[in-house]
């Protein structure tokens, strides 16, 4: 197996979610990416997958409520010399997250996310795992997760 092109693309999450009830304030957001495949075309590399938030916050009457979203995203990335069909890879990384409260109900939210793509030499269309998260919730402390706390602030586990 040899590698062909290793290059990093960048991919803005910036969306505004309605919360189910009024909030005081964001106490934590709790992202990971899930679900990542590619798809090589002559001279490129399709992406997509999922962002997965776990928003706490807190409410009018001070109790911490939680909602769970999931945002859809994609980009692509120029591989020169790579013919459609091969193999690809992906490794994402979220590398900035910041929020802000617009209303009670509105929140802000913008993410950047590292998508390191692959394309190796090996039999077409073979399927290649990555270290993306599995389909069930975050765990705090899990590897690819990110934590932003209510300041702004964010704390990576790798």
């Amino acid at each position: 197996m040899a590698v062909l092109v290793e290059t990093t693309a960048q991919v803005l999450v910036d969306d505004t979610i309605t919360l189910p009830l009024p909030a005081e304030k964001i106490d934590e957001i709790v992202a990971s990416v899930r679900d990542m495949e590619c798809f090589v075309i002559d001279n490129k590399v399709i992406f997509q997958g999922i962002l997965h938030k776990q928003i706490f916050f807190v409410d009018e009457d001070g109790f911490v409520r939680h909602i769970g979203v999931d945002i859809p995203f994609s980009g692509f990335v120029d591989t020169p010399g790579v013919a459609a069909g091969m193999t690809c890879q992906l490794s994402p990384a979220i590398v900035f997250i910041d929020f802000n409260l617009l209303t009670p109900t509105e929140l802000r939210e913008i993410v950047v996310i590292d998508v390191v793509v692959t394309v190796l030499d090996l039999p077409a269309n073979l399927l290649v795992f990555t270290d993306t998260l599995p389909k069930r919730p975050s765990v705090f402390g899990e590897r690819n997760t990110v934590r932003a706390k209510g300041n702004g602030l964010m704390a990576v586990t790798k």
